[in-house]
């Protein structure tokens, strides 16, 4: 007959139910990689068949990843849609979850105390943060397939029954298809251990059965009367009512203890080489499982890519980055910190030896880079590769047996029975409370962790985005998107244009990303010099990849994307801004793609179901119908009847107390210390968190350090503040910082505070002085100064061209009429040349928009070498006015940068220097090059009412004033410098940016250091052939004459330069 499930499981998997099943429907959307999974399933739910989907990274194969999870929300999907699939599935994946950790549990200690572990388990830190913080569902249902598998394997090997077999490889095949690596290291971290018990067992039971009947069958009832607790042999006796002669009475009690048991490393090899058969079996077997998943290893096999190492917190050293330890170890291991000399003295017995070793291991491995232990252990390729929280995941797995078993004791067991007889009832209430609502605080905390520390952008209404890309055929081009977080794939999940983006970087096919640790380029922000090295490169050479829309939401990227050369469509109702880039032809109507063989389709699409249904009839059906006909072939246990738990001894307790009690004193002294540390104790400290708040835009925390008898109100100072634009104020980042500081008295600094602040564009360097002084006890600031200037106009007019294209369409679905195509600008290239400084190559020129309308100008060089074969195309990126108006001019410098801008050995990212380019490295020099410009109707960011004025050359500093005479704010001023030799020719271009704005009817003072053109040397001046405006042979120039000092000269020594002023304003009024 059926047996009577546990009344503690049934418990479990009612929390599990309602609490997990809950709660993830409110934190799925925030969660790292839910959406990520989405996307595969909404993959699946397309083209079943069909591997292929070029939605991502140009394209790229979902065989890359093992497809059961997203296969299952798919076909959920069919009927309650996609967000409510996953969530539907991450609850049965929790409940499998549950059964597997008591099941699992029932190898290492008693039933009771599997009741108590599987209650652990839906609270066990690394579940919630794996499930409500990363969204995992791969992961989870891997572990809980394995967990699932291991009383199986266990069976199998202990009593060599074919359908435990069965069982075991029919469960395991479904973690095959979930999450294969789980399976890879759980075959050592898990099945390994687990054999190797099912081996002790056996030895453990034939040495007990050695003995005479009367210990044996004394043994059996110790484990009846105490659910496994070990007794004194005093009442072993009195309970089983045998009478032993003394010397029996000390055998009894020398040989019942599994630790006093003599086992001989000649008895486990003796009885592994009698369970050989069971061995070969099973580990024979599990490369068939494999074979599940064949279709991802002929990916790897036939389509191998290789990539730069992404970094990964889990990889740092805890001590000097506390927030990767927090985030990858203090969080996951959770209250097992505080029992873990428990459980190191639970593993490390005769018994479980091989547990101990496999969750030593594992446990430190998690540590990741705090000790060079894993790295010499794994090796440095394999460390560099994997990210080593899995193993902190592995190590708690392992923990659940003993947390539930120490949860049992000390609610009902022997630990209850000491404590209440020394200590007393009430105190012992407060120490299992105490740990309950630990456990629950931190459960509430890793769960609400977002609210405390953001992980994620806020929620973003994707439909006016999904909307924007189905008209207009706004299909027919690649996109990307800026600061979304991991909420892009849910955005890529519900259309089907393609973006040149990703969120899976086993995938990524594109050298710029491939060659860098960045895995995404929507969040290159965070990722130093490669991160926004890659995205200049796609934001410069957008044709190359069909790019045509950016959809930001964060303004950081706003000083890229206008200085590349792309504009702003207009702001959608969800708030999201997009970009376009003129002049991008759309996709080809064939896009390249990685074919597979029919029959690789077929098995992707067909095996992974074929296995969860295997799975399910040998489990469940079979099982079902053998237990109702009771039939006899599963009736076999988890364990030894003889298992004992060992008695815990009175000192051994006493450590254990001290280490939770130290732990959790050193968890809240740091808290608090971190918390309600004075942050205005001497003056370094209030200048240091004043620029700190300032950095992370906590203007009212920043306005309470200035000192109170001197600061304006509140309101006055955030009106003020909030007039002040730039480059610095509005899109910097703060990389460093060093205080000088002058002693006026006891109580009055004077600081100095040299700053170093990264922007989207140029790194500047700052220097600030600040009073500071001492009140009531606390050092305070005084507010600073601000530009007080007023204007003398109180109202200021001004003409200004204003365009609209409306074209001769009318309102309807069909594509862009012929006459709507405005003909291109007529536009001239005056003058380039090939030019060398140090080991760079650059071609600088002059342009001119001859046209009676403004132009949205894009300037292409190619580089030849002297066979004429082509090395090297590139586009002008900063370096240039892209934007002309009719008869304008502008001169432009085109750098050549490389794909690879790292070595692929190379697995430091290092900072993020904006200056710093990656010069493309010649096998050849160049000789010559192909200038082609290109040019379409533009009306937008064509604001001229700014210009210079008190420009004054001193030694090699340039000094002046930008002067904004229009209506609009300039939030972001770009100089561009033209170098002329004394004969008039152009011998270099640059491009510096204003740090501070400039307000309507006011100027800013800069200054600018030129460069020295010493190593310059011109390489091939260029002729009319090879230049080329629209697709057509350059119009041949006028002859002028090039000794007539040009128009706002200013001379230098070696010549004279010209400097014209580019502006971006920040917040426009049409948007």
């Amino acid at each position: 007959m059926l047996q009577k499930p546990d009344k503690l499981l049934l418990i479990a998997l009612f929390i599990g139910l309602v609490f997990h099943g809950t709660i993830f429907y409110f934190t799925f959307d925030a969660t790292y990689d839910a959406f990520v999974h989405i996307f595969f399933a909404d993959h699946y739910a397309r083209s079943w068949f069909e591997p292929w989907d070029d939605r991502w990274y140009t394209g790229f194969n979902v065989t890359s990843y093992p497809p059961l999870v997203h296969q299952l929300t798919a076909l959920l999907s069919y009927f309650i849609g996609l967000r409510n699939a996953f969530v539907l599935l991450a609850t049965g994946i929790m409940l499998l979850f549950i059964v597997g950790a008591y099941r699992f549990s029932k190898l290492w200690t008693n039933g009771r105390s599997a009741g108590y572990a599987a209650i652990f388990a839906c609270f066990c830190s690394s579940i919630v943060e794996a499930l409500h913080l990363f969204g995992q569902l791969p992961t989870l249902m891997g572990i809980s397939c394995l967990l699932n598998a291991l009383p199986e394997i266990y069976r199998w090997i202990r009593y060599k029954k074919t359908y435990r077999l069965l069982t075991s490889l029919s469960i395991m095949g479904v973690g095959v298809t979930s999450h294969h690596v789980t399976t890879i290291f759980g075959m050592v971290f898990f099945v390994a251990p687990v054999m190797g018990l099912a081996v002790m067992d056996v030895i453990i039971e034939r040495k007990i059965n050695q003995m005479s009947p009367v210990l044996s069958y004394a043994g059996n009832r110790v484990g009846v009367l105490k659910n496994g607790i070990s007794l004194k042999i005093s009442s072993v006796l009195k309970a089983t009512s045998i009478i032993l002669p003394k010397p029996l009475e000390n055998e009894f009690l020398n040989g019942i203890e599994i630790k006093k048991l003599k086992i001989t490393i000649k008895d486990f090899l003796v009885e592994t080489w009698a369970t050989k058969k069971q061995l070969i079996l099973f580990c024979g077997a599990v490369p068939l499982l494999m074979m599940l998943v064949f279709p991802y290893f002929y990916w790897s096999k036939t389509d191998p890519i290789t990539q730069v190492s992404i970094p990964h917190g889990s990889r740092d050293s805890f001590i000097d980055v506390p927030s990767s330890g927090q985030m990858f170890f203090l969080i996951p291991m959770g209250i097992i910190l505080v029992i873990l000399p428990y459980i190191f003295s639970r593993v490390w017995t005769k018994r479980n030896l091989f547990i101990g070793l496999s969750f030593s291991l594992v446990l430190l491995f998690g540590t990741g880079g705090t000790t060079p232990i894993p790295k010499l252990m794994l090796g440095e390729n394999a460390f560099n590769i994997l990210t080593l929280d899995r193993f902190t995941f592995w190590a708690t797995m392992i923990s659940i047996p003993f947390v539930g078993e120490f949860f049992y004791r000390l609610m009902e067991g022997d630990i209850r029975d000491y404590l209440r007889e020394k200590i007393g009832v009430w105190p012992h209430r407060i120490i299992w409370s105490g740990l309950a609502t630990f456990l629950a605080l931190l459960t509430i905390f890793i769960i609400n962790l977002g609210r405390f520390r953001p992980l994620q952008p806020a929620t973003i209404d994707t439909t006016p985005i999904v909307q924007f890309l189905e008209r207009d055929q706004h299909d027919k081009w690649r996109f990307m998107t800026l600061g979304f977080g991991d909420q892009m794939a849910w955005l890529s999940a519900q259309t089907k244009a393609q973006s040149v983006d990703g969120n899976y970087h086993s995938a990524r096919r594109l050298p710029e990303m491939t060659t860098r640790p960045l895995e995404r380029l929507e969040n290159s922000k965070f990722k130093g010099i490669e991160g926004l090295g890659s995205l200049q490169q796609f934001l410069t050479v957008p044709e190359k990849y069909y790019l045509k829309f950016v959809f930001s939401n964060d303004k950081f990227y706003d000083p890229i994307l206008y200085f590349s050369g792309w504009e702003r469509v207009q702001r959608l109702e969800n708030g999201i801004m997009v970009w376009q880039k003129q002049d991008v032809p759309p996709l080809p109507s064939v896009l390249p793609d990685k074919e597979l063989p029919r029959l690789i389709k077929l098995w992707w699409g067909i095996m992974p179901l074929f296995a969860l249904l295997a799975a399910f009839c040998i489990n469940f059906v079979f099982l079902w119908y053998s237990r109702v006909s009771d039939r006899s072939f599963f009736k076999d246990n988890y364990r030894s009847p003889n298992f004992l738990i060992p008695e815990v001894k009175p000192k051994r307790l006493l450590g254990y107390g001290l280490w939770g009690i130290g732990v959790i004193i050193i968890f809240v002294v740091v808290w608090v210390s971190s918390a309600f540390t004075p942050e205005q104790k001497t003056p370094t400290q209030v200048l240091e968190s004043y620029y700190n708040a300032l950095d992370f835009k906590f203007f009212k925390k920043a306005y309470g350090y200035f000192n109170p008898n001197a600061r304006p109100d509140f309101d006055d100072y955030y009106i003020k503040l909030s007039v002040e634009d730039g480059i610095v104020a509005s899109y910097a980042k703060l990389d460093n910082m060093e205080i000088a500081l002058t002693k006026i008295d006891d109580e009055t600094y004077d600081a100095i505070v040299y700053t170093d602040w990264i922007t989207p564009v140029e790194e500047y360097n700052t220097s600030y002085t600040h009073r500071v002084r001492k009140v009531a006890g606390k050092w305070y600031i005084d507010p600073p100064d601000y530009d007080v200037y007023i204007p003398p106009d109180t109202f200021v007019e001004e003409a200004f061209l204003s365009m609209h294209g409306q074209g001769k369409r009318q309102a309807g679905t069909d594509p862009t009429e012929h006459d709507d195509v405005m003909d291109r600008p007529n536009i001239r290239i005056l003058n380039a040349s090939l030019v060398q400084t140090d080991s760079s190559f650059s071609v600088v020129g002059e342009l001119i928009n001859e046209d009676r309308l403004p132009g949205h100008i894009t300037v292409q060089a190619k580089l030849y070498d002297r066979y004429d074969r082509n090395l090297v195309s590139y586009n002008a990126k900063y370096t240039t006015i892209h934007r002309l108006m009719p008869k304008e001019k502008t001169a432009f410098r085109i750098d050549f940068e490389s794909t690879a801008w790292v070595d692929t050995q190379d697995l430091d990212p290092g900072s993020f220097n904006p200056e710093e380019e990656s010069a493309f490295k010649f096998r050849i020099s160049p000789s010559s090059f192909k200038l082609m410009a290109r040019a379409v109707v533009d009306k937008n960011d064509i604001y001229r009412s700014v210009g210079y004025q008190q420009l004054k050359l001193t030694g090699n500093t340039l000094q002046g004033e930008v002067v904004n005479y229009g209506t609009d704010e300039v939030s972001v001023p770009k100089g561009i410098i033209s170098y002329f030799d004394k004969e008039g020719a152009l011998k270099w271009v640059e491009a510096f940016f204003v740090r501070e704005g400039v307000r309507q009817q006011r100027k800013r003072h800069f200054k600018h250091e030129l460069r020295a053109l010493d190593s310059l040397k011109v390489i091939y001046t260029g002729k009319n052939e090879d230049f080329y405006c629209n697709g057509l042979l350059n119009e041949k120039s006028k002859e002028r004459s090039t000794s007539i000092k040009k128009l706002g000269a200013i001379p230098t020594k070696d010549g004279f330069i010209q400097l014209k002023i580019d502006p971006y304003i920040g917040s426009p009024t049409i948007y």
